[in-house]
Parts: C-alpha cells; structure tokens; sequence
C-alpha cells in the first residue's frame, strides 16, 4: 500500500524542519534562552525587515485559495500573531526550500516572520502547530 502523498510530503518537511533546528541548536555554542519560559517573541513585517530575517512556515499549499491557509491563519490570530498568506518567492531561498518539500512550483504559504533566528526558534519550539519548515533569506518583493 503506497502512502498518501500529503503524508510523505508532510513526513519530509517535519524531519527536515526538525533537523535544521537541531543544527541550529547544535552550531549556536551558547546557551541561549529557555523557550518554555521565554515570552512569546515579536513578529516582524516582512517587507519591513533590515536585511536576512527568519520566518517559521506553519502551512503550505499548492495555490491560496486552501482552506487550510484560511484555517492557519485564524489560529495564529487566536494566538496574537496577525498574518496572511503570501508567496514564499517574496524571500529569498524560501520558494526553491518549499518547493523542494512539497512538490508546488509555486506554493502560498503562511508563516510567521521573525528578525532572529533565536525569535524563530522560540516560536517554533513554543508553538503547537505544525512547522512545514524554517527558512532564512532578505525580502525580494
């Protein structure tokens, strides 16, 4: 029996957004802070970002008419974080990252956007939704 598609694609982006993490977690050689204690980190607007910033995809699809993204995006609400979907073309590296994982040419997605790597792994490991992937790159729109 083969498994469903969206099972394997979602599999993938868990074990290789797990994996990043831990790199992460690895290579940063301090301490850093507690996420179980930490405040919730503060989102930025991603047009608005200095230079490289960071966003915690929690929901992808092929086009942006998924009720999933509607979905996401109402439940990061409920969790104080005001997103929409976009297109993850709109940052660097991210569009060719996500695609890779999914399979969309040109998949919509909605996540979180963060100015530090430290912020987005807060939210990350503070989050009890999913994370399709984190990804690292300077606003291209």
């Amino acid at each position: 029996m083969r498994t469903p598609r969206h099972r394997r694609v979602r599999t993938a982006a868990a074990v290789l957004s797990v994996a990043a993490l831990l790199t992460v977690a690895a290579c940063s050689g301090d301490d850093g802070v507690d996420p179980s204690t930490a405040e919730w980190p503060e989102a930025i607007t991603p047009a608005d970002a200095d230079g490289e910033f960071f966003v915690v995809w929690t929901a992808i699809a092929e086009n942006g008419d998924d009720p999933a993204l509607a979905t996401e995006v109402g439940r990061l609400a409920e969790e104080g974080y005001e997103v929409e979907p976009w297109s993850p073309g709109c940052q660097s590296g991210a569009q060719e990252q996500l695609s890779g994982l999914t399979g969309y040419a040109e998949p919509v997605g909605v996540g979180v956007s963060f100015a530090s790597e430290e912020d987005a792994g807060i939210f990350d490991t503070r989050d009890e939704g999913t994370t399709v992937s984190l990804t690292k790159g300077t606003w291209t729109c």
